[in-house]
């Protein structure tokens, strides 16, 4: 054992990481070979460039009918699309192509929300777009000047477009960059041409994104994880509704742990039990039981008063064990806590106190329900912190010197009774009384 120097120092001094621990007792299971915690620390990285899904992409589902279909978009909101057939819309890979129809009716605005990315994100789309629409719809005004739409994601500006005056040949590779105000957010394409055959317009194909994701955000305390979100489809709804979808059978909804969001980390070190103060003349040895332990936490209790994650009998703790499960080489730990017994050698005028620094895993991902409806799937983001079985608990045993107010008590006389007679009066009696 080490012990501090004895200057004139206050034990809160000497209580700070900077001074060498006078002992450190590992806890918990350690992660098998070194490279521990290299791997902890890479997670601090930023998460690199990303493929964003982008559903029905190719608006090539669902299939179309004989004639063409006119009523349905797989993944997109809209009120009544239009898509031309691969061998009307003339695009050069082969593609179908959607109709931003004039607005002269109502607003014919399609959209999407981008799954997977997070507020904060920069966010890239590209697209091909041409004057078009069914046969000899456009007049040669409307394709002279062009065809106006918007694009917009949630949190970047609207961005306006034109397809190109004159022309009825593809664009390829028009691009859109935003930066997400939201998680998954709303991707809007809007005709704003309000003249003119309806049947002629911008049509938009072949739709693609990345992302480069925000930085992980390590500052966010266990104890005030962000607020649950879910969807269904491209629709807002409650985390109750989402957390009882998912736990209504076995197999309704898989967790899928987003793996550059979820980390393992030291907490802030915090006394285990009392101190021991040393006001004898000498060295003191004795033996000190440490009992120390944690708790995990989620985002779901937390902020919406759902207790399913921690209930062994329900379905969404059975979903995100089993999708922690492929993620690591131990399983989650709801609780945790160990019981030491350690020898502790108090120098005289010393204190000595333990000190821990719990190690903890945060798991981030989402529920998704199995359904291959992309507009009936629902999704609910989820966040846990619990204790960590990648990363060892940190106890450590410390000695230094005592406080001001610490010494004065030491220097106090030792309490006694008054004597009641003169101490040369002859004594009363050889027994204690009472």
């Amino acid at each position: 054992m080490t012990r501090t120097d004895r200057p004139d120092r206050h034990r809160e001094q000497a209580r700070t990481p900077h001074i060498a621990a006078a002992f450190a007792l590992l806890t918990g299971a350690l992660l098998a070979g070194p490279a521990a915690l290299p791997q902890a620390a890479a997670a601090a990285d930023a998460p690199g460039p990303r493929t964003v899904p982008v559903i029905n992409g190719d608006l090539a589902a669902p299939a179309f009918t004989a004639t063409g279909s006119g009523d349905k978009l797989a993944g997109w909101t809209v009120q009544y699309p239009y898509r031309l057939l691969p061998k009307d819309a003339g695009h050069p890979d082969g593609l179908p192509a959607l109709l931003l129809r004039n607005k002269r009716a109502a607003d014919q605005s399609v959209s999407q929300r981008l799954r997977g990315v997070r507020t904060g994100a920069k966010v890239t789309v590209t697209f091909d777009d041409r004057t078009g629409g069914t046969k000899s719809a456009c007049s040669k005004d409307q394709t002279a000047k062009g065809q106006p739409y918007t694009l917009q994601g949630s949190g970047g500006a609207k961005q306006n477009f034109t397809t190109t005056p004159g022309s009825t040949d593809w664009h390829r590779g028009r691009s859109y960059t935003f930066t997400a105000g939201e998680n998954e957010p709303l991707l809007t394409f809007a005709s704003v041409q309000t003249t003119g055959s309806w049947e002629c317009g911008p049509l938009i194909a072949k739709l693609r994104a990345d992302q480069v994701p925000p930085p992980v955000d390590k500052t966010v305390s266990k104890n005030r994880l962000p607020a649950p979100e879910a969807f269904e489809g491209n629709k807002r709804i409650t985390a109750q509704a989402a957390a009882d979808h998912c736990a209504a059978a076995r197999n309704n909804c898989a967790f899928t742990v987003d793996k550059a969001y979820s980390y393992t980390y030291y907490d802030k070190a915090r006394v285990v039990g009392e101190a021991y103060l040393n006001c004898t003349r000498n060295s003191v040895q004795h033996d000190r039981t440490i009992t120390f332990g944690g708790r995990a936490y989620d985002n779901l209790s937390q902020s919406a008063g759902i207790a399913r994650l921690s209930n062994p009998q329900d379905n969404l703790h059975q979903q995100f064990g089993t999708g922690f499960a492929t993620t690591s080489a131990e399983p989650w730990r709801w609780t945790t806590s160990s019981n030491r017994t350690v020898r502790e050698t108090v120098e005289a005028g010393e204190a000595a106190w333990v000190e821990a620094q719990a190690g903890r895993q945060r798991t981030d991902g989402w529920f998704t329900s199995t359904t291959d409806d992309p507009d009936k799937q629902v999704r609910l983001h989820v966040v846990a912190d619990g204790p960590s079985p990648l990363v060892p608990d940190r106890v450590y045993q410390r000695t230094g010197p005592r406080a001001p107010g610490e010494r004065e008590r030491c220097r106090s006389e030792r309490p006694t009774a008054s004597t009641p007679v003169d101490e040369s009066a002859p004594a009363a009696a050889t027994d204690r009384e009472g």
